[in-house]
C-alpha cells in the first residue's frame, strides 16, 4: 500500500482554493484538476509499504510526544513545478511556519528507526491542485500565476494530522485515512 502523512483542510479552506482557481480554470489549459476532496497538504511521502510496516509507522506516529500543539495553516500563492514554460504540478503554498517545520521533523525522526529514508530534498510544503495533461499551452495560466503568486487564499486551523493511504484508479487517486493523530496543546 502506497502511504503518506498529510494534513485535511476543513472545508472552508477548501472552498476559498476552489474559488481561487475558478480564474484559472476559465483559461481551460490541458490541467486535470485535483477533486475538491482530495486536497490536502502531504507531510512527509513514504510509499509503498506493507499493511504490517504501515501499521508500526502509525504506531510510532501514535507514540511520540509531536513538540508542536495545533497552529493555524496559512495558504498563501499559486505556483507550479518546473521552472520554465511546462506545467507538471500546479499548487497552492503555505506561508513559512516554524510548527509546521517542527511537524515535518518530528515526523522524519519517528519514522527513520522503521528505516523510512528522510526527505533528500527541502521541505517546501504546497498542496497539489492540478496536474499538466500534456505539452500543452499554458501561457494563459503563466501569466496568471505572475498575478497571484502571493494571493492570500485561506487560513485553516491544525489540530491533526493523519497517516493517510492513497489508492490510485483510472478514475484518480482514492485517500483513505489509516490514523489520525491529535497534537497536544503545547
Amino acid at each position: 500500500m502506497r502511504i503518506f502523512t498529510g494534513i485535511t483542510l476543513n472545508d472552508e479552506a477548501r472552498e476559498r482554493i476552489l474559488e481561487a482557481l475558478r480564474p484559472f480554470k476559465k483559461i481551460g489549459a490541458p490541467i486535470r484538476w485535483t477533486d475538491a476532496k482530495n486536497i490536502h497538504l502531504t507531510v512527509k511521502f513514504i510509499g509503498e509499504v506493507d499493511p504490517g510496516q504501515a501499521e508500526r509507522i502509525a504506531a510510532a506516529l501514535a507514540a511520540v510526544k509531536m513538540p508542536v500543539g495545533p497552529f493555524e495553516l496559512r495558504i498563501r500563492g499559486f505556483g507550479k513545478f518546473p521552472a520554465g514554460a511546462d506545467l507538471n504540478i500546479f499548487w497552492a503554498g503555505v506561508e513559512d511556519n516554524p510548527r509546521l517545520l517542527a511537524l515535518f521533523q518530528a515526523i522524519e525522526s519517528a519514522l527513520a528507526p522503521l528505516g523510512v529514508a528522510a526527505e533528500a530534498r527541502p521541505f517546501h510544503p504546497h498542496m497539489t491542485l492540478g496536474r499538466g495533461k500534456s505539452r500543452g499551452d499554458f501561457t494563459g495560466v503563466l501569466e496568471l500565476l505572475a498575478e497571484k503568486s502571493d494571493l492570500f487564499i485561506a487560513a485553516c486551523p491544525v489540530a491533526a494530522f493523519q497517516l493517510m493511504r492513497s489508492d490510485l484508479t483510472a478514475a484518480g487517486p482514492i485517500y483513505n485515512v489509516i490514523k489520525e493523530i491529535h497534537l497536544e496543546q503545547s
